[in-house]
């Protein structure tokens, strides 16, 4: 139940071109940590517009919001800061696989088909990072279920899944889901039969099935989960 891998590689080069979801409204909690600035080691990274945002939003998701890289491309300097914390330790040493699917979750769940800004609200059970806890008045604002997103970007064969919220019809009708389509089925299937959304992704099934979280044997604990905001009066 995979994917062929030249589409996620497209989807992990070319986030730009459907990620527009950077203002995620769930906030670490301040603290006093210094922030330290570290120079990115390979610049061929950030050598394009494209490797700029995809970074953007690797960086975004894996290092915490005290640590900012950056990377001087002929006059121009670029910042990539930290906000997630999902791999902290990703600059000292490569990420973990609990690391690389959280990282990977994170990316996918920021995915947006049309690129736009749509503020969601991201979340996981139980939390791994104060990111991913909302606070009561967030879980008030954003009602709407949309679905959970997990896989690895970074395995010898990245794979993608999401699992389908719970909703109410009324809840389908609400226009956000105009402007978020990854966990919508598409009427493109894989070998076996699973469905696969624009974004490319292969839905496993409802968020509320624990079977929705297995595939090809292997069991995903590294699932984050996303709420949209009502747009209605």
């Amino acid at each position: 139940m995979k994917l062929r891998c030249f589409y996620i590689i497209y989807l992990a080069l070319y986030v730009s071109r459907v990620c527009a979801d950077p203002y995620p409204t769930s906030q670490p909690p301040t603290n006093d940590t210094a922030l330290i600035e570290v120079e990115l080691a390979d610049p061929a990274m950030a050598a394009t517009p494209e490797k700029r945002h995809h970074l953007h939003y690797l960086v975004t998701c894996a290092l915490p919001k005290h640590v900012v890289l950056y990377t001087q491309q002929g006059t121009e300097r670029f910042t990539f800061p930290g906000q997630m914390g999902l791999a902290p330790g990703w600059l000292k040493h490569p990420m973990t696989l609990q690391e690389e699917r959280w990282v990977s979750a994170c990316m996918f769940a920021l995915v947006n088909y049309f690129g736009k800004h749509v503020d969601v609200s991201l979340r996981a059970e139980p939390p791994p990072v104060p990111f991913l806890q909302p606070s009561d008045e967030e879980k008030r604002h954003f009602s709407l279920f949309e679905g959970g997103f997990f896989g690895n970007l970074f395995g010898p064969q990245p794979v993608a899944y999401v699992c389908q919220g719970t909703r109410t019809p009324a809840d389908d009708q609400e226009p956000v889901f105009q402007d978020r389509v990854c966990t919508r089925a598409t009427k493109e299937k894989t070998p076996d039969g699973k469905p696969i959304t624009p974004c490319r992704f292969i839905l496993t099934g409802l968020c509320t099935d624990p079977t929705s979280f297995t595939v090809d044997g292997q069991h995903y604990q590294e699932v984050i989960f996303i709420y949209l905001q009502a747009w209605g009066p």
